[in-house]
């Protein structure tokens, strides 16, 4: 077993330059929501007693010990609570606890974590910066930029570092020097891929500003990581539980198969495969024993995240679209009565269909009918018209109708035909 060794691993940062925007520590790997946060562990009561009478049966005694001694010890849990009035509380994470450094190794490590397969494709920012499979060239001053970049303040020993890199180029002016992958990204046909090299690990209790720095070296221990991304609720209120990737599927199948376990802090972990735990939760959400944390979509390779939270229908702009989505949206436009605008047909809203506001339906078909009909008046207005009168001289009536007149000029608009007849008298 290798001694700690330190790892980069993702906490989406935020840029120092004022502009470029950039969502803090990002932990969007979670597919299905956790249980709701569990109290604090009790610690169990000792059974020891200073007592020197002897046990009525030494076999029970021996019995009940034995018991003991194989129950597992408690998982740490978490007792925080979000706050409501500043969420930015509820992340723990402080990237400035980090020591200065001018590790070439660190360093390299960090920057080509940001690029590599395991964090660009869930990585928004960096994936809009580069295009994914497009591979556009990234300011390193953009990367130093990043708070996890901050322990490490000498450029020129930044670019020394990278030029050494198997996995990156850098070229450019010195001071305006461009990141870019040596191999382009590939997007992916097969994500389980990830999932495969994945495990999950709960009991590490409340987070500290060092949480972070603390598991990359816990699990570096045991192999080379990809990544260890903290689980957190919408409010960014840590889980206590972990979702780490190791380099390779031989990797998370090695830690699953330690024995014994690892431990932190003296408690116990509850480790299982990532594919294992997204079962169990799947299972549990079809028997409604819990529910879904967030419709929400994680970001992958350009589809859903923050600037995608509501695809949009046919010819709209956004992500992937559930071709099952209409169903949903149709079947809550009839549970809210077709509030909100919403609906068209026979519905009450603002649609087409009868009875809308305003000048929704009928009223809305009729005034366009009235407003041609005043149009072609408007186009007849200068034309003269044929009056048709009786014998009598006067005005014909509905009854009342004679002959059209054959003499009538050409373009004039016709007359009506008229009854003639004169009345009885």
């Amino acid at each position: 077993m290798t001694g700690p060794a330190e790892e980069p691993v993702k906490a989406e940062e935020k840029p120092v330059n004022a502009g470029d925007v950039v969502e803090p520590e990002k932990n969007e790997d979670q597919t299905e929501a956790e249980a709701p946060t569990e109290q604090p562990a009790k610690a169990e009561p000792s059974d020891e007693k200073e007592d020197s009478k002897p046990s009525k049966s030494t076999e029970a005694t021996e019995s009940a010990k034995s018991t003991e001694d194989s129950k597992p010890a408690s998982v740490l849990k978490t007792t925080a609570s979000v706050d409501r009035r500043n969420p930015a509380n509820n992340s723990k994470f402080d990237a400035s606890k980090l020591p200065p450094s001018e590790d070439p190794d660190a360093m390299r490590r960090q920057v080509e974590f940001y690029f590599n397969d395991a964090n660009l494709p869930m990585d928004e920012h960096m994936w809009n910066l580069t295009g994914g499979p497009e591979n556009k060239p990234v300011p390193l001053k953009h990367i130093a930029a990043f708070s996890r970049m901050q322990r490490f303040p000498d450029y020129e020993k930044l670019v020394a570092a990278l030029k050494e890199s198997s996995e990156l180029k850098i070229t450019g002016e010195p001071g305006e020097e461009v990141i870019t992958r040596k191999v382009p990204y590939v997007l992916s046909t097969d994500k389980s891929k990830h999932m495969k090299r994945s495990v999950y690990v709960k009991g590490f209790g409340d987070e500290e500003p060092t949480t972070q720095f603390d598991l990359e070296a816990f699990f570096s221990q045991f192999g080379h990581i990809n990544s260890v991304r903290l689980r957190r609720t919408e409010e960014k209120l840590f889980k206590g539980s972990v979702f780490v990737e190791f380099h390779d599927e031989e990797g998370a199948k090695k830690f699953l198969e330690l024995d014994p376990k690892p431990k932190w802090k003296g408690h116990d972990l509850k480790i299982m495969s990532k594919e294992a735990y997204v079962r169990e939760k799947k299972e549990l959400i079809d028997k409604g024993e819990i529910e879904p944390q967030s419709s929400y979509r994680r970001f992958w390779e350009g589809q859903g995240g923050k600037g995608n939270k509501h695809p949009r229908g046919r010819g709209g702009k956004g992500g992937h679209v559930d071709k099952d989505d209409w169903k949903k949206r149709r079947d809550d436009d009839q549970k809210n009565g077709f509030r909100n605008g919403r609906g068209r047909g026979r519905g009450r809203g603002r649609g087409r269909g009868r009875g809308g506001h305003g000048r929704g339906g009928r009223d809305r078909d009729e005034g366009r009918k009235n407003g041609q009909k005043e149009a072609q008046d408007d186009r007849n207005g200068a034309q003269p018209m044929i009056q048709a009168t009786t014998a009598g001289g006067e005005p014909a009536t509905a009854n009342n109708k004679r002959p059209r007149s054959d003499e009538g000029h050409i373009g004039e608009p016709q007359a009506k035909k008229v009854d003639t007849k004169a009345d009885a008298a």
